[in-house]
Parts: C-alpha cells; structure tokens; sequence
C-alpha cells in the first residue's frame, strides 16, 4: 500500500515535467507519410510520446522537460521529407510558418 501511494504521489511530478508540443506538418498525404515522421521522431531519445492524426496533419508529441528545441523537431520532420507548418509549446503558438495568402 505504501509503494502505491508513492507511485501515486510521484506522477503528477512526472507529467508536470514534460514539455508538450503541437504541430502541424505540411506535405503529408498518406499513412506511410505519416510513419516516416513518426519513425523520425522516434529516434529522439528526448520525446517520451508520439500521437498524430494524419485527416489533420496534427501531430501531439511530449518532450522531457526543457529538451525541445524548434531546431530538433525541424531537423526530425524535415529529414523525413516533410515541413513544419505551426508549433505550439505547451499550449502557446510559437512558430507560424504558414504563407500569407493573398
């Protein structure tokens, strides 16, 4: 019972300490799109969690706490072919790189 307890008090700890990221990517068009994000991001030792949505082109991931870097996630999506069009850091937008339309 007190191991539980424990584990139970310890867990708000570790959420709390994750740095969660939104974004949108730009080009994808299928599932296999999607995977080679997803195997992309999955070599970051730092990223704890990965969820996407491939109708929205939305993908959810958590970082350890202050190991996110605009750079890092570029450089993942990017090296899979694909771009990166908005960022949200623990619910703010950060970067928009959407094209004004005219």
């Amino acid at each position: 019972m007190k191991k539980l307890l424990l584990i139970l008090l310890f867990i708000p700890l570790f959420v709390l300490s994750q740095d969660r990221v939104k974004f949108i990517a730009s080009g994808l068009t299928c599932s296999m799109c999607s995977r080679a994000v997803y195997k992309s991001l999955q070599s970051d030792k730092d990223i704890v969690k990965i969820e996407s949505n491939l109708e929205t082109q939305e993908w959810n991931i958590e970082y350890k706490q202050g190991t996110y870097t605009y750079d890092k996630l570029k450089k993942s999506v990017e090296g899979a072919g694909f771009g990166v069009e908005m960022v949200w850091l623990n619910g703010e937008l950060i970067i928009d790189n959407r094209k004004k339309k005219k």
